[in-house]
C-alpha cells in the first residue's frame, strides 16, 4: 500500500514524497484512515514505529488555515520529543499556506513562545506543565482546539503527570478528537483512556524484533569503580569515535563528565537539571562533532535524533528493558553497523538474563582490555595515520633536509616523540590483575577446565553465589546438589565451584556465565524429593552481622548446658554424659512451668504421657 492510497490530500503527500517516505509503516496505514474519518484512536505501538506521521497527518488535515488559532494541541513527555514532533510536523506542512506549528516546553523563555501564539499559530506541541502556564495566563486560548494528541502516553504517566493531564484536558472542548498513542497497555492506560477518549479504535501493532542485527551487543565485567577508567580505554582504542553514555542518576552523569575531563577529552552531559539553552547548546555541538562522547539520562535522551552514533555505552544497566532497547536503538540507524556496550557488576547477572530474554539476543561476553592491550592498539593505530597521510604528504620539511642522521634512526625518535605527546597514562585497575579464577583450577587431558573440590570461590570476583533454601536438615550431599546443576541445569563441565551446606540452606559458586542459565532453569526444582528454590545470594540480612542460622557445635554446648544446670551447674559435660543433677533440675523447672501454664490457660489440663 502507498500513501496516496490512505486519503490524504494532495499537499501532504508531495511532502512525504520530498521527505522520501514511500511505503506507510503498519501503524501508519492502520491509523491514519479511521483518524481522517473523525474517529478517536488508541495506537500501541512501539517507538519508533512511525507514530509521529500517524497523528500528524490527520491533524493537519483537520486544520482550517484561515483560522488563526490553536486547533492541534498535543502533548509529549520531553522537551526534546516536543521539539522533534514539531520539525516533523513543519517538514509535513511544507506545502500547506498559512500552517504552522510550535513547540512550548518549561526551562526555555516565555518570549518567542508567546509571540508565537501571537502571530496565531495553529498546531501546538508543549509539555503539560507549561502548556498549564500558558493557559492559566490566558496566552494559550483552547477554545478553538479541536483535535488532542497524547504521545508517549505510557512515558508520560510514568513521569508523574497525570493531574497535569487532567488539568489540559478540563479545559478543552468536550467536542473534539482525541489520538493517543502508547507503547504498553496497562491498567492506568486504559483509565487515561476512558476518561480522554470516546469509545476509540484500538489498533496494536506486533513488536518487531526489538533489536537489529548490526548492532553488536557487549558486555564487559567491571567494578564500578573501574568504569571510567574502562571507558577511557574504549576511545583510546578507537572503539568509541562517536559515542552516547547512559546513566541512571543525575550524580552518575557528572562524574563520568568530570572522570573524562579530567583525561582531556572532549564531554559533555545532558540531563534534566540544565536550563534549556545550555541544552540545545550542547546537542548542537555533539550534531556537529564538536564533541567524542555525550553522557545522558534516560528521560533527558528521549526523543534525540542522531544519525551517526556508532557506540552506545551503558555505564548501569537500566531496571526497564523497554529503557535498554530505546538507548541501544540510538546506534546501528539506517543499516550503519554499530556497537552497544554495557558494562555489569557481580549483582546485574538476574538483571542481565532478564534484558537478554526481552530482546531474544545473548550479549557477547568480552574481557576488559590490559592496560598493554590498549598501548599496543594505540601504536598501531597511529602507524595507520601515519601511513594514510603518508599517501598525501609533500617533500620532506625544510627543517629536516639538513639533518644528518639515518632515516631509520629519524623516523624512530620522531614516532616515540608523537606517542608520548599522544599518549595518556592508564590508570591500574583490579581488572588488569590475572583472574585468581584461571589460578584456582587445574587443567585435565581433554583441556576442559575443571575447579577441584574445596576451592573457596567466595573471595573471587569472577563468581556468583546461588543460595538454595535446603541443607543438612533434608540429607543433601554436595554431590546431590552438584548433580542437579550440572544434568538439571545444564551447566558446563567445571562451572560449579565451592559447595558449603548449612541446616537449612546452601550456598553454591558458579562462573558468571551460567549463573543466569542456572537460576531460569532451576528457579523451583526438586532435589532427592523435596522442592527447593534457587536464586542470587542477596547477603547477609542488613541490621546485623549474624550469619543466616546457627548451627549447633559440640563446642557451644558446654556453654550453653550451663544455663540448663543453673547457675553453677552443668547440664552438659564433654563427650556429651549428661549430668543427671543438672538434667533433673532441667525437667523439674519443665514441669513446674507446664502445670501454671495449663492452671492459668485450661481447667483440664492433659495428662503428659
Amino acid at each position: 500500500m502507498s500513501f496516496s492510497e490512505l486519503g490524504i490530500c494532495p499537499e501532504i503527500l508531495e511532502a512525504i514524497e520530498v521527505l522520501g517516505f514511500e511505503t506507510p509503516s503498519p501503524i501508519q496505514t492502520a491509523a491514519i484512515p479511521p483518524a481522517l474519518e473523525g474517529g478517536d484512536i488508541l495506537g500501541l505501538s512501539h517507538t519508533g514505529s512511525g507514530k509521529t506521521l500517524a497523528f500528524s497527518i490527520p491533524a493537519l488535515e483537520s486544520i482550517d488555515p484561515s483560522l488563526r488559532e490553536v486547533q492541534v494541541l498535543c502533548l509529549a513527555p520531553t522537551r526534546e520529543l516536543a521539539v522533534q514532533i514539531c520539525r516533523e510536523v513543519d517538514k509535513l506542512a511544507l506545502f500547506l499556506d498559512g500552517v504552522s506549528a510550535v513547540p512550548i516546553y518549561g526551562g526555555a523563555s516565555f518570549g518567542p513562545q508567546l509571540a508565537a501564539l501571537k502571530r496565531g499559530v495553529q498546531f501546538v506541541v508543549g509539555t503539560p506543565g507549561r502548556v498549564i502556564d500558558l493557559m492559566e495566563q490566558g496566552e494559550l486560548n483552547p477554545a478553538h482546539i479541536s483535535m488532542l494528541i497524547l504521545d508517549e502516553a505510557d512515558e508520560m504517566l510514568d513521569m508523574g503527570f497525570q493531574d497535569d493531564i487532567d488539568r489540559v484536558v478540563a479545559q478543552l472542548p468536550a467536542e473534539r478528537q482525541t489520538l493517543m498513542f502508547s507503547a504498553t497497555m496497562s491498567p492506568a492506560i486504559r483509565k487515561l483512556v476512558d476518561s480522554v477518549a470516546n469509545e476509540p479504535q484500538e489498533i496494536a501493532i506486533e513488536r518487531p524484533q526489538l533489536t537489529v542485527p548490526t548492532c553488536e551487543q557487549v558486555v564487559y565485567e567491571v567494578v564500578f569503580s573501574s568504569r571510567i577508567e574502562v571507558l577511557s580505554r574504549l576511545i583510546e582504542m578507537g572503539r568509541m569515535k562517536r559515542g552516547l553514555v547512559f546513566a541512571n542518576t543525575k550524580r552518575v552523569v557528572d562524574d563520568i563528565v568530570d572522570g573524562l575531563l579530567a583525561r582531556g577529552y572532549a564531554v559533555d552531559r545532558l540531563h534534566g537539571d540544565m536550563p534549556q539553552t545550555l541544552r540545545e547548546r550542547v546537542m548542537d555541538s555533539f550534531r556537529k562533532g564538536n564533541l567524542t562522547v555525550l553522557v545522558a539520562t534516560d528521560i533527558a535522551a528521549r526523543g534525540l535524533d542522531i544519525d551517526d552514533v556508532d557506540t552506545v555505552v551503558n555505564f548501569e544497566l537500566p531496571r526497564d528493558p523497554e529503557d535498554y532497547v530505546h538507548r541501544i536503538g540510538r546506534t546501528a540507524r539506517a543499516g550503519r553497523k554499530g556497537r552497544a556496550v554495557s558494562f555489569i557488576g557481580r549483582r546485574d547477572f538476574s538483571l542481565l538474563g532478564r534484558l537478554e530474554r526481552f530482546v531474544g539476543v545473548r550479549m557477547q561476553r568480552e574481557k576488559v582490555m590490559t592496560g598493554v592491550q590498549v598501548e599496543e592498539v594505540r601504536r598501531e593505530s597511529l602507524v595507520d595515520e601515519i601511513l594514510e597521510n603518508a599517501a598525501e604528504a609533500g617533500e620532506l620539511p625544510d627543517e629536516l633536509k639538513d639533518i644528518d642522521l639515518p632515516a631509520e634512526q629519524l623516523l624512530a625518535a620522531m614516532f616515540n616523540l608523537l606517542v608520548a605527546k599522544t599518549s595518556r597514562e592508564l590508570q591500574p585497575i583490579p581488572e588488569d590483575r590475572p583472574s585468581k579464577f584461571a589460578r584456582n583450577s587445574r587443567q585435565v587431558e581433554d583441556g576442559d577446565s575443571v575447579v577441584e573440590k574445596g576451592n573457596d570461590w567466595s573471595s573471587l570476583q569472577q563468581s556468583v553465589t546461588l543460595f538454595m533454601n535446603g541443607g543438612k536438615l533434608l540429607g543433601l550431599r554436595p554431590k546431590d546438589i552438584a548433580g542437579l546443576f550440572y544434568n538439571e541445569g545444564g551447566a558446563p563441565k567445571g562451572t560449579v565451584g565451592d559447595i558449603r551446606l548449612f541446616l537449612k540452606h546452601s550456598l553454591i559458586e558458579v562462573t558468571p556465565e551460567v549463573a543466569p542459565q542456572l537460576i531460569e532453569r532451576l528457579g523451583t526444582c526438586q532435589i532427592c524429593g523435596y522442592e527447593v528454590n534457587i536464586r542470587e545470594d542477596k547477603g547477609r540480612p542488613q541490621g546485623g552481622n549474624a550469619p543466616y542460622e546457627r548451627e549447633f557445635r559440640p563446642h557451644e554446648r558446654e556453654r550453653r548446658g550451663a544455663s540448663y544446670g543453673g547457675r553453677g551447674n552443668t547440664g552438659f559435660r564433654r563427650g556429651g554424659e549428661r549430668d543427671s543433677r543438672g538434667a533433673s533440675s532441667y525437667r523439674e523447672r519443665g514441669e513446674r512451668q507446664e502445670r501454671v501454664f495449663y492452671d492459668k490457660f485450661s481447667r483440664r489440663p492433659r495428662r503428659r504421657d
